[in-house]
């Protein structure tokens, strides 16, 4: 018989157990592949995650960077003689949009319209990027901003009873788009943020002799146009007439201001220092008590950064600056005892500046200015001044000492008790003859160099650094014909006396010749000095 061998149980048994365990290994794999792609996945997701929420939160931190520059109004340097606006692009509407919606969701309260007799009125014409850098410096430094610090909304602004640097008025010569949309923008600002009115008013040149080829050469018409401007928007202001004009477009029903008691001037070209209204709002009151004075300026024409020192010292002056001042309802219409003395009535049709300057329409009145400028001129393009007077302009310092002018005591400027003062300290000066002599010795002393004619005096002014001209015999920012120069910015000056200061017998009406009638001829003759105009430069104009 065949032998038929049956298979080794132990071997089936073990092969069944092989093949009973094969699926359940393969579900173990299975298991743990999926479980592996879920881990693959998961942490891809979480990956992924971090990273977006670093792109957005590097986002957010570089657009948080930005509107605090903008806002904060860090981005003010120059670029190509032009500041960048840290508001307002004419060519990026929608960045200003996205701004204006960031920065308005919230309003403050209005503030008391009823105490805002002191406006300040900036002219512009059609320098959109100019109105906004000086529009930016004002929201930046007026007042009302405070609160937004103290949290106190009312009473640190309103100081001795009204609200100074309000309402804004902003006089607009033409209709230039990127200019209104300036001025729409911070009315929103001004209205919203601070609760103060902004009002627009529009002034359009009348065809006729300012634009007839012959009547006048080219380099005058600006001039001439300005001063037009002028006259209109300062009667627009003192008459009420700007609190009419576009209403509609205000962000909320606004009271009637009452009408102005003063006024604050400024044009689109012009930066304010930050105690620029704290200066204006305590000298105020100075400016309506004294009759003597014509108006306040927040500009010191030979304020070159090397020449001043003393950041609280504030002078009478019988040289008028502008840029930046502020003058009175009365020094408008004319005081109660000399009627015929107004602006209003007699307001020139060109070069209104030097036009108040002349001996007839000054009257012997004084200007109060600060020794560092609590203002600056950075407009070089498309204004009236020429390209080499806007250069000298720009290196007047502007002071960003934040003094608390109204916690000043100013008595000393009181007309009496100035003249001696002054008096006192020029007489008391070394005499010297050359101007040499004078740099070497004013490191130490007070020294004096006597000019006799606009010759003489120009000379020194050239060696000192100074501004040469004069205007109706006065120099520019002279007393009684005496200009101080801090020469090297020390303790002392070097004075430029006329020759009637070596008598040392101080004159009757120094210091106090207001309403007197005096011509450039009798003035000069009073102040010993000689015109010889033929040996005269005539310099360009400046302002």
């Amino acid at each position: 018989m065949n032998h038929v061998e049956l298979p080794n149980m132990p071997r089936a048994t073990s092969s069944l157990s092989a093949k009973s365990s094969r699926p359940m290994g393969l579900a173990k794999l299975s298991l743990s592949r999926h479980s592996s792609r879920a881990q693959v996945a998961t942490l891809l997701v979480f990956r992924v995650v971090a990273v977006m929420i670093i792109i957005v939160s590097t986002l957010w931190f570089y657009l948080l960077c930005r509107i605090m520059r903008d806002f904060g109004g860090l981005n003010e340097q120059l670029t190509t003689d032009i500041a960048r606006p840290p508001i307002f692009k004419p060519h990026d509407v929608s960045h200003l949009e996205w701004l204006i919606k960031m920065r308005l969701e919230t309003s403050v309260p209005l503030l008391d319209v009823s105490k805002m007799d002191s406006p300040v009125l900036i002219f512009t014409c059609e320098r959109a990027e100019y109105l906004e850098r000086a529009l930016w410096r004002l929201f930046k430094h007026h007042p009302a901003h405070q609160a937004k610090y103290t949290g106190n909304l009312r009473d640190k602004r309103e100081n001795n009873g009204r609200i100074i640097g309000s309402p804004v008025i902003i006089s607009q010569d033409g209709d230039n788009a990127a200019v209104r949309a300036v001025i729409e923008t911070y009315r929103d600002l001004f209205e919203k943020k601070l609760g103060v009115p902004l009002y627009r008013i529009a002034h359009h040149q009348q065809a006729g002799p300012i634009d007839a080829p012959n009547s006048w050469e080219d380099w005058q018409l600006p001039y001439k146009k300005l001063a037009v401007h002028y006259g209109w928007g300062l009667e627009q202001v003192f008459s009420g007439s700007a609190y009419k004009s576009n209403v509609r477009h205000h962000t909320r029903k606004i009271p009637e201001p009452p009408l102005p008691r003063r006024v604050i001037i400024l044009e689109e070209d012009i930066e304010i220092s930050r105690d620029f209204f704290p200066l204006m709002n305590a000298t105020a009151d100075i400016l309506d008590k004294d009759d003597t004075l014509l108006a306040v300026s927040a500009y010191n024409d030979n304020g070159n950064e090397n020449q001043v020192l003393d950041h609280k010292r504030l002078v009478r002056s019988d040289f008028f600056p502008g840029l930046g001042w502020m003058m009175n309802r009365e020094t408008w219409e004319g005081p109660a005892k000399h009627q015929d003395a107004g602006l209003k009535d007699k307001w020139p049709d060109g070069f209104w500046d030097d036009w108040i300057r002349e001996s007839n329409i000054r009257r012997g009145r004084q200007v109060l200015r600060p020794e560092i400028s609590r203002s600056f001129h950075f407009g070089n393009v498309k204004g009236a001044s020429p390209s080499d007077a806007a250069l000298k302009l720009s290196k007047i310092q502007l002071d960003e000492i934040n003094v608390h002018w109204e916690e000043e005591d100013l008595s000393y400027l009181d007309a009496v008790t100035f003249a001696q003062r002054y008096w006192d300290r020029v007489t008391h000066a070394a005499i010297v003859k050359t101007d040499v002599d004078a740099k070497k010795l004013v490191a130490h002393k007070d020294v004096r160099v006597q000019y006799s004619d606009w010759k003489q005096f120009k000379s020194f002014a050239a060696s000192f650094g100074i501004m040469q001209d004069e205007k109706a015999g006065v120099p520019r920012t002279a007393y009684e014909g005496i200009v101080e120069i801090r020469y090297g910015g020390g303790n002392f000056f070097i004075y430029l006396t006329p020759p009637y200061v070596n008598d040392l017998v101080k004159p009757v009406d120094f210091g106090t010749k207001a309403w007197e009638d005096f011509s450039k001829e009798t003035l000069l003759q009073k102040l010993g000095i000689a015109d010889k105009t033929d040996d005269f430069i005539f310099q360009q104009k400046i302002v």
